[in-house]
């Protein structure tokens, strides 16, 4: 079976096809069961600049490996299955999750509301000892471009809760470390809706957040939402997804996914606002937010979930009113 190199077409010029090793930290090597994948930092200049003037859809170029390489790459991906039995769906997986967080049909959102349905339909399928249909729903559900059946089924479930938007993403924010400038960026979020960075416990201003989220949807997105796609794009890549906690499920990988995208959701919303540069407020506040969860010590996946889950919170509704919030 071939194991090629899989790189973003946008990010072709830095990098070099002949060498499987980071020479200049540009980018990092992850060995996939399915492939030699390079992955870009978002804490790079170049990268976000690159990402941030890139409109379309990320597409991916596949470079084929010399034969005597590509034998001892694959057999690394196969060892890497005793991991976790699913991995052998990793490539069908993953194809399924950037086929929706690309699906512009729909607004950022939704499309997270469809990645839940669609994780939590997989995960069904596992727990009832039928994934290997997995491959067939995978083709089936990224054979349709509009799924508006999804849409009717989380409707009457989502009623906004954006006190329960934010806490998470304070919460989140809170155990992120100093790195990068994230203390800065952190105190900017916080004050913005009158909390105190230094509280863990701090009170927020609701009514504010619901202003300043106004004006995030009418005035930021409005020419950006591709930043958006593109940042939780390269995080399918960089953290594997959804396998970022190979000892985790399917789902317990989407909630961190999901508790991920709502944390950026909020800082963008908070440190964008009043900003008069806002493509320089986003780059800034993406670059230190990517540097401090490189430099988490604790497995941030496996705390997201199991907070979730003490807390009652682990469910697909809940999941899809924090991604609408």
């Amino acid at each position: 079976m071939p194991y090629p190199i899989i790189i973003p077409e946008c990010f072709v010029e830095f990098t070099d096809e002949t060498k499987v090793e980071n020479t200049d930290n540009e980018f990092t090597i992850l060995f996939s069961p399915a492939a030699m994948e390079y992955v870009f930092p978002l804490r790079s200049d170049k990268v976000i600049d690159k990402l941030m003037g890139h409109k379309d859809p990320i597409a991916y170029k596949m470079v084929s490996l010399k034969p005597e390489a590509e034998e001892e790459y694959a057999k690394r991906g196969k060892e890497r299955l005793g991991d976790n039995p699913m991995l052998r769906f990793f490539w069908p997986l993953k194809t399924l999750i950037l086929n929706i967080v690309q699906n512009r049909n729909y607004a950022f959102e939704k499309r997270m509301l469809l990645l839940n349905f669609a994780i939590k339909t997989a995960q069904n399928m596992t727990d009832q000892g039928q994934s290997d249909v997995i491959p067939q729903f995978v083709s089936d559900f990224t054979g349709k471009p509009l799924h508006d059946d999804v849409m009717n089924y989380f409707k009457d479930v989502i009623k906004p809760a954006y006190d329960f938007s934010l806490t998470n993403a304070f919460s989140f924010l809170h155990i992120m470390p100093d790195d990068g400038g994230m203390k800065e960026v952190r105190g900017d979020v916080f004050r913005c809706v009158g909390m105190d960075p230094d509280e863990t416990n701090g009170t927020f201003d609701i009514e504010k957040y619901k202003l300043i989220k106004k004006e995030y949807h009418e005035d930021f997105l409005k020419d950006r939402e591709h930043y958006i796609e593109h940042v939780m794009v390269n995080y399918v890549w960089s953290l594997c997804m959804p396998f970022a906690d190979l000892k985790a499920d399917l789902w317990d990988n989407f909630l961190f996914y999901n508790v991920l995208f709502n944390t950026i959701k909020v800082m963008l919303t908070c440190y964008t606002y009043g900003k008069e540069d806002k493509d320089a407020a986003f780059k800034t506040a993406i670059m230190a937010f990517d540097t401090s969860l490189a430099m988490m010590k604790a497995n941030p996946v496996r705390s997201v979930y199991e907070a979730l889950k003490e807390g009652d919170l682990a469910n697909n509704g809940d999941m899809a009113i924090m991604s609408m919030s």
